[in-house]
This record gives structure tokens, C-alpha cells and sequence, in this order.
């Protein structure tokens, strides 16, 4: 049995996750803020052997490097670690706040650097392991008002293929997935982007959750053996699709 780490646990995809890793026989640590735990507690009836929850706050370099520590600690050993952390602001861009701004900085890129360097010393030190950062389409197209988010998951774009060529030669693959509109994700259901996204993909909904968890699950996976450096967009062919907006 393997621990794996998800940073955000408590998020409808980090559960989407956490579930799917569950089921694949692997022990999750469940990292998400202390308020967050609630959210978990019908995951953590159902697998009360494998779910241990650690409060993580990306934001608060101290509090990372403690829930490193407690990962640390167990005797599974930290075999992957899935990044599905994040805040969004929307706005325009000339209106979007130093303190929005300087918040998402800090969860979305700073706080998942710390956290992805603590996970690959521990990998590093029992021989190899995984790395997949839940990034977003908007990292590749965007829209409007979303500016510091599409900047922040560019940032982990970037970073997913920094680390895949450092950390190959210590047995680490890092991978990113960059979802479209998700049924579980932060962006508002009934919002013009929605929409626009929904009508420019030609499977015509948006994924589950379930669907981008599937896809994460294999890639963090000891059946992945070769991937690294990539990102697998799911976005049910929106990029892909001529004219699309």
C-alpha cells in the first residue's frame, strides 16, 4: 500500500481524487485547511483506515512544512502527491486588489512550490515517486476576468515542466492536468465563461469530477512509468475545436 498526498482534499476534485486513489488500494493523506475537514467526513467514514486528515495551509509556510513533517511520520512512505489546491478571484484586470492578488500568489504558487519541494525530498529519499498538479485550461486559453487566475496556473504549467526534467533523474514523473469547466469545480455554474466554455466543447457538458479524477489517479499511478513533462488537457475538445472562444 502507498500514502499519497492531496493537497486540497476537502475541494469537490481533490475528493474526486482522494475517492479514486481510495479505490486503487492506496492511503491518503488528506491535506486541506482545519475548517475544511467537515467536508471529508464521509470519505473518512468510508475508509477510516486510509484517509488520515492533516491540516495544510498553503498560504502559511510553517503550516506546510508541519504537514510535511506528519507525512513524514507514517511508515507508508510518500509514494505520490497530487496538487488540487487553489483560490480564484474574478475581476477585471485593471480592478483586481494587491491583497486578491498577493493571496492567490501565495496559495496557488508559492504555497504549492513549498509543498512540491517537501513531497520530493521525502520521494527523493525512498527512491521515486509521483508528482500531478491540477492546473487549469485557463493556464492555455482563457477568458476575460481572469487574469491572476490564468497567471497562476501558467505558473504551475511552467513549474510541472521544470520539475519533470529535474527530478527524472531521482525517479520523480511530474505531470500536470489542465481541466476545462468542471461539475464540481470553483467556477459558478450558471456564468456567462461557463457557457461559452460548455457551447465551445464538442462533447457539449462540462467533465465531472470523476472524469479529471480518473485521468490524475492514472497519471500519479505505478503503472505510469514514462510520462513526465506533460499536461493532459480535459476539456472535452474545446482547444481542439475550430472557431472556438
Amino acid at each position: 500500500m502507498r500514502g499519497v498526498a492531496v493537497i486540497g482534499a476537502a475541494g469537490g476534485i481533490g475528493q474526486a481524487i482522494a475517492e479514486a486513489l481510495l479505490e486503487a488500494g492506496d492511503a491518503v493523506f488528506l491535506l486541506d485547511q482545519a475548517s475544511a475537514r467537515p467536508s471529508l467526513a464521509a470519505l473518512q467514514a468510508a475508509w477510516p483506515e486510509r484517509t488520515p486528515f492533516i491540516a495544510c495551509d498553503l498560504a502559511n509556510p510553517a503550516s506546510i512544512e508541519q504537514a510535511f513533517a506528519r507525512v513524514g511520520e507514517s511508515e507508508l512512505g510518500l509514494g505520490a502527491c497530487i496538487n488540487a489546491a487553489g483560490v480564484i478571484h474574478r475581476g477585471p484586470f485593471i480592478d483586481v486588489p494587491r491583497e486578491a492578488l498577493d493571496r492567490m500568489l501565495a496559495v496557488n504558487v508559492a504555497g504549492v512550490f513549498q509543498a512540491l519541494q517537501a513531497a520530493s525530498r521525502q520521494m527523493m529519499a525512498t527512491g521515486g515517486g509521483h508528482i500531478v498538479n491540477l492546473a487549469s485550461a485557463h493556464g492555455l486559453r482563457t477568458t476575460a476576468e481572469r487574469s491572476a487566475y490564468a497567471m497562476c496556473k501558467g505558473a504551475i504549467l511552467s513549474l510541472t515542466r521544470a520539475l519533470a526534467v529535474e527530478l527524472a533523474p531521482h525517479g520523480i514523473l511530474v505531470n500536470a492536468v489542465a481541466p476545462g469547466p468542471v461539475a464540481a469545480g470553483m467556477q459558478d455554474a450558471r456564468s456567462a465563461s461557463r457557457r461559452r466554455w460548455q457551447d465551445a466543447t464538442p462533447i457539449g457538458r462540462v467533465a465531472t469530477a470523476a472524469e479529471v479524477a480518473r485521468a490524475v489517479a492514472w497519471l500519479a499511478s505505478p503503472d505510469n512509468t514514462f510520462i513526465t513533462g506533460d499536461t493532459l488537457v480535459i476539456d472535452g475538445g474545446a482547444t481542439a475545436a475550430l472557431g472556438a472562444s
